[in-house]
């Protein structure tokens, strides 16, 4: 069987055994260029007339990689020109949210494009969107789930159809309808459709950054499990299968309790507390989840560790205390109920007083959840694709007398590639920062002035230049991406 005749069948197989369309429907495919998207937007055009549904594209510009992005714009574009469909096409700046929710860049982007599925779809008046999530992504989902901590739900892995609630620009909430319709489809089956029906599709460079957990686990703990089974990936799948008919019977026992146990309030989604703790402590614990879900829609980046720790919080007093949750998401507790729900996305103000950092040394800046890293080296570091948060500075013009502090009014820098002095708000106004996140973003000072406006510019007079010998490098990481290091 053909590559091509695979794949269309592998979509029929999935499409049909979890009723993911119906006639006269209209789907949103988000297609980022890749060859999974491609694989499935082409797929899914070929079968359009036989299911009687119709298409419109969907790509998300995340400007994280510069040319390369816009040429995925271009790309994704000329695709839908050529099956005779549709597009709409956006941009997002996922460095400037990931610093306001106070997340990494991969749920920064994640949080992006699901917000902008939800609103194509509204604005459509479609059923939902279809995404290209293949058997591989399950796996490597379902790794990431066990070795971050989770509990059974986790390990069920992505569902061919969920429903899922997205927390939209302006606090409002947002259900989509979420179909994967190769889940079932390996990786290796969607590049060789794109291959038979003469499709090149684009390759993102950041897929082989080892800074990436996902991409640690793909490219490094997968293979090396599959040395002590080559069948691992089929054994996971199948495991998950498993799992999911248990978590499937204890779903079907919280529902039935659920009525008396929950609601749907202004804050999200609120519970009794003296219900949820009369529970047995496993239906404790898949409330809380179930909870996210109804919330978000899934668990991404939801690990056991943070159920713990509100489980914990909600078995001793605690009224009025708020615990932040993955995804930006927080439990808030009163006396008698506590309530999961969308996080304000305001980060905490760094200290207007400088605060010195150790160079080299990490120096975790007082109450918030940046960390600045710093190294001495005799050569130019390069940061992880597309980290704006990273910069190489000339170790003689900067000096190692540093600090790092919130803007103050009058601030100006010499912006690197620029001859003259640029004042720090305009550049953070320039860089689509969010008036919300300009006191969030770290200054990093020394006695002349600013040396580095991280994620935005440096200074040009502490650029290395071809006589510098002795290079600082600075890193500027938050909690999440410390946690996930």
């Amino acid at each position: 069987m053909g590559a091509v005749s695979v794949l269309t069948l592998r979509l029929r197989t999935v499409a049909a055994s979890a009723s993911l369309f119906a006639p006269g429907e209209e789907w949103v495919v988000g297609v980022s260029g890749g060859a999974d998207s491609v694989a499935l937007l082409h797929g899914l055009s070929s079968l359009r007339a036989e299911w009687g549904i119709s298409l419109h594209v969907a790509h998300l510009n995340h400007r994280l990689r510069g040319a390369e992005s816009d040429a995925d714009e271009a790309f994704v574009a000329d695709i839908a020109r050529s099956l005779g469909l549709a597009a709409t096409v956006d941009r997002a700046d996922v460095a400037a949210l990931g610093l306001v929710c106070r997340v990494g860049l991969e749920e920064a982007g994640r949080l992006a494009r699901y917000r902008f599925f939800a609103e194509v779809v509204h604005q459509r008046g479609a059923a939902g969107v279809a995404v290209g999530h293949t058997a591989d992504d399950q796996v490597e989902t379902l790794v990431l789930h066990w070795a971050r901590g989770t509990g059974l739900t986790g390990l069920r892995g992505m569902r061919p159809r969920t429903s899922m609630r997205v927390s939209m620009v302006g606090g409002s909430v947002q259900t989509l309808t979420v179909v994967r319709p190769l889940i079932e489809t390996a990786r290796a089956e969607t590049q060789a459709y794109c291959a038979a029906v003469g499709l090149v599709p684009r390759v993102d460079r950041t897929n082989a950054d080892l800074t990436y957990r996902r991409n640690r686990i793909r490219l490094e703990v997968i293979p090396r499990l599959e040395e002590v089974n080559p069948r691992f990936r089929e054994v996971v799948r199948r495991n998950a299968q498993l799992l999911a008919l248990d978590a499937d019977f204890i779903r079907d026992e919280l529902a039935r309790r659920w009525p008396s146990l929950a609601r749907v309030g202004d804050e999200g989604i609120v519970f009794d507390l003296a219900a949820w703790r009369a529970l047995p402590p496993a239906l404790q614990r898949h409330a809380l989840r179930e909870g996210v879900a109804r919330v978000r829609g899934d668990l991404a980046g939801l690990g056991a560790a943070h159920v713990e720790e509100v489980v914990a919080l909600l078995h001793r007093p605690a009224t009025g205390k708020a615990l932040a949750w993955p995804g930006g998401l927080q439990v808030s507790v009163a006396h008698d109920r506590f309530a999961i729900g969308p996080a304000a996305c305001v980060p905490p103000r760094l200290p207007v007083e400088p605060q010195t950092l150790s160079v080299p040394g990490a120096t975790p800046i007082s109450g918030t959840d940046w960390q600045i890293s710093t190294r001495l080296v005799d050569r130019p570091c390069a940061g992880p694709a597309g980290d704006r948060y990273h910069a190489d500075l000339d170790r003689g013009a900067a000096g190692l007398d540093l600090a790092v502090r919130r803007r103050r009014p009058g601030d100006r820098l010499v912006p690197l590639g620029m001859d003259r002095e640029k004042k720090v708000q305009d550049l953070l106004v320039d860089a689509h920062v969010p008036r919300a996140a300009r006191d969030a973003v770290p200054i990093v000072v020394n006695a002349r002035g600013i040396v580095w406006v991280a994620g935005v510019r440096m200074d040009d007079r502490c650029r290395v230049r071809p006589e510098t010998d002795a290079i600082l490098c600075l890193q500027a990481l938050t909690g999440h991406e410390l946690q996930g290091s």
